[in-house]
């Protein structure tokens, strides 16, 4: 009687899904019109028309999320993806 299961590639290239799905980033979680705001005030901070200081701006943006029950994120965060391409 001939084994009937998928070879032991097949079996292991089935279960791995298409796609890893890696944790949320904090701005997906924001609705559409918050995120615009905040790429504006990345596309200002870049621009150099919020200074150069990346640690203030992200304090700032990390107030104002936080303040308005938005977002928990940490400066660390908001620093990085104000450097984000």
């Amino acid at each position: 009687m001939a084994d009937k299961r998928p070879g032991l590639a097949d079996a292991i290239r089935a279960a791995v899904p298409p796609v890893t799905r890696r944790a949320v980033c904090w701005w997906e979680k924001l609705d559409a019109e918050t995120l615009a705001e905040l790429e504006a005030i990345r596309a200002d901070f870049r621009s150099g028309r919020l200074g150069q200081s990346k640690s203030a701006v992200a304090a700032a943006v990390v107030a104002e999320l936080s303040s308005r029950g938005l977002s928990d994120i940490g400066k660390q965060g908001v620093t990085t993806w104000l450097g984000a391409e």
